[in-house]
């Protein structure tokens, strides 16, 4: 039995949406960062502590300074105009506990779509779905007024194959953050360690793969503070931590100018993304609106240069309680 060469393209050019990751482990799903609003900052929000519904995956310590539940659900096409199955599907709900903090729980789909397996004649014998499904439990609490500390323990599951073409794999991760607010300063500085845990395991334990370890750092400034109108500027730096894969880093950066009344919100944002190592860097663009806590984000993010492939946009529907 072998793969068709649909299910192949599909792969590759999915995983090629950053290259340099490839290079330093695997679990795309674990990669691919969520939210509209970040992705329309440069793919940055380590720092955006006001940002709760993302912190599962941008910082849990973030659940810290949760002060009300939360909902909110991402998608994107990650190969438009070449497979409309292969998609990237988050969620994530969040809730303050009096006295401990925020506990929040994500839920990621990373769709590679559907292929028919052949046999060595070419003959089609069936088909199988490929993915990547990774559930997760975060929390996070303030050992300091202004100072948080979080946690995220995750599975993940690889469905490359069946199990009969020794194509699933699965292990668990760990993320570690911290998240400082300098109120005087209009000022967050913000650290997340992700992706720590045993490699997966395909074939044999001596050809495992480590889950994508990194280290990033970030901070978000509110620059301007002249109700109703806000501008904050956001930067990230995200390195590797998978030994021999130390060149992978990436700068990203960007600035939001919103207009908010305390009940209607209006963003526009403009970023940068900067990834030498995966011929990723371009500028990013988005915007956002909210009504009484329910918030629609959109952002675009360029792609490696050698795909070829347009933006990919990611789209965010959010539910403050």
């Amino acid at each position: 039995m072998r793969f068709t060469t649909t299910f192949v393209l599909a792969v590759f050019l999915s995983m090629g949406l950053a290259c340099s990751a490839l290079a330093q482990g695997t679990g795309r799903s674990l990669d691919i960062q969520p939210g509209g609003r970040q992705n329309g900052l440069g793919a940055a929000g380590v720092a955006l502590g006001d940002d709760a519904t993302g912190a599962i995956w941008w910082n849990p310590s973030a659940l810290g300074f949760v002060t009300k539940p939360a909902l909110g659900i991402s998608f994107a096409q990650l190969v438009p105009g070449l497979a409309t199955d292969v998609t990237y599907n988050q969620l994530s709900v969040l809730t303050p506990i009096q006295g401990l903090g925020g506990i929040g729980f994500g839920l990621v789909f990373l769709s590679y779509g559907t292929s028919q397996a052949t046999d060595v004649s070419g003959t089609v014998t069936g088909e199988f779905g490929s993915y990547e499904v990774s559930p997760s439990l975060g929390w996070g609490t303030k050992i300091l007024p202004d100072f948080a500390i979080g946690a995220t323990l995750k599975f993940i599951r690889i469905q490359l194959a069946p199990s009969s073409m020794s194509g699933v794999g699965s292990t668990i991760g760990f993320d570690f953050g911290g998240l400082y607010k300098i109120p005087a300063a209009r000022l967050n500085l913000g650290l997340n360690v992700q992706n720590e845990g045993p490699s997966v395991t395909f074939l044999s334990d001596d050809q495992k793969s480590p889950l994508s370890r990194n280290l990033k750092t970030g901070l978000a400034w509110e620059a301007v503070n002249m109700s109703p109108l806000h501008a904050t500027i956001v930067a990230d730096f995200n390195q590797s931590l998978v030994p021999g894969s130390q060149k992978f880093r990436t700068k990203n950066g960007g600035a939001e100018f919103k207009y908010d009344d305390g009940k209607i919100q209006a963003a526009g944002r403009v970023g940068y993304y900067s990834d030498p190592l995966g011929s990723i860097g371009g500028l990013t663009y988005g915007i956002g609106f909210s009504v009484i806590g329910l918030a629609l984000d959109y952002g675009s993010i360029p792609q490696a240069s050698q795909s070829g492939l347009p933006n990919v946009n990611k789209i965010t529907l959010s539910w403050r309680f």
